[in-house]
């Protein structure tokens, strides 16, 4: 370096950014519930690539709604998928000839859950989830703390 100059520091906080889940229990699709919120809250929420998992070939559908006023991005997903495979005719005794299903889940700790909202915004978080309650085909909804999944790793979409 040469001499007088000068060296300026700039200060870097490493902000953690908290995700905020709601979770769906429904039989409802995932259009069904994106179209719901997107006439009553007036979201923007629009299908984009769908989740893949290749080590169970398994593939969760995603829509996303960017509100570019408030720097929120907020995205729905499913965290099931119903894998349905023929059966050979290793047991000829049967009377019907049903399928192999075989449920995965994207995030195993709430296998019971059915679609996910996530935002790091909680007031958006909480504004869906008081749209959906009246919504018939919704049976409840909840905020999980995002620090009871193990793997945050299964959160990161980008």
């Amino acid at each position: 370096m040469k001499s007088g100059t000068k060296v300026h520091l700039l200060t870097y906080e490493d902000q953690d950014l908290e995700d905020y889940l709601l979770g769906i229990h429904t039989d409802l699709e995932a259009f069904q519930i994106a179209f719901s919120l997107n006439k009553f809250c007036e979201a923007k929420f629009a299908r984009i690539e769908d989740i893949l998992l290749n080590n169970h070939k398994a593939a969760f559908c995603l829509y996303e709604w960017k509100n570019i006023l408030m720097d929120v991005n907020t995205l729905l997903f499913s965290n099931k998928y119903k894998q349905e495979s023929i059966q050979e005719n290793t047991n000829i005794d049967t009377l019907f000839d049903l399928p192999l299903r075989n449920e995965v889940s994207l995030i195993p700790e709430f296998k019971q859950i059915d679609f996910f909202i996530k935002s790091s915004h909680l007031e958006t978080i909480q504004t869906l989830s008081k749209s959906l309650i009246p919504e018939r085909g919704i049976t409840m909804t909840y905020e999980v703390p995002s620090n009871k999944i193990k793997n945050r790793l299964n959160l990161i979409f980008d």
